[in-house]
């Protein structure tokens, strides 16, 4: 990964962080998914710098990372946050520096949430009562998700989510291919 673009979110009094990370990363994965191949996959990866696990913070500042420069352009994301201009900085197209700090997959975690949520869905995918699903989760404990998140809305359904991200770090760069949020369990990107 060769080529580098970054976002960063400006300090608003009146605008929460959370809120700005919302509309920008929408539109992120709205232009990522403008782009993607005919396997649902995107080219481009994303990084945050500033994530910290432990204070649940991603920081201010999303760094998308390709390949090479064409694939940044393609995305257009001047285009898509331009109703942002005045919440975002976005710096040009830039070189991933030759020393760096080291490898990373940023990852979509799905915590198990709630029983009842859990009950629904198998309910619905083996055809059994919700009772009788709710029954197979009795021993359940819920789990806690203590990953930063970005609040999402489906542009299909309109509902809300979460996507939590976890940062793994890796000691050798694995390529490969990314969702269409940036995201991926295997494939790096380089950390600087």
């Amino acid at each position: 990964m060769k080529s580098f673009q970054d976002i960063t979110l400006l300090p608003d009094a009146e605008i929460s962080p959370y809120f700005l990370w919302h509309k920008v990363f929408q539109q992120i994965h709205l232009a990522l998914a403008n782009k993607k191949n005919v396997k649902n996959r995107s080219l481009i990866g994303v990084d945050f710098p500033g994530y910290a696990a432990e204070k649940k913070s991603l920081g201010v500042k999303l760094r998308l990372i390709a390949e090479n420069e064409e694939q940044l352009r393609q995305i257009q994301c001047e285009k898509w946050l331009d109703r942002l201009k005045d919440y975002v900085h976005i710096c040009s197209i830039r070189t991933v520096p030759e020393k760096i700090s080291g490898y990373a997959c940023f990852k979509n975690v799905k915590p198990k949430s709630n029983k009842e949520r859990l009950a629904r869905r198998r309910a619905k995918r083996k055809g059994e009562s919700f009772e009788q699903a709710l029954a197979h989760y009795d021993t359940f404990n819920e789990q806690l998700c203590r990953l930063p998140y970005i609040n999402m809305i489906s542009q299909s359904n309109g509902h809300h989510f979460r996507i939590f991200i976890e940062k793994q770090e890796i000691k050798s760069p694995q390529a490969g291919l990314f969702s269409c949020y940036g995201l991926s369990n295997t494939t790096t990107v380089p950390i600087f």
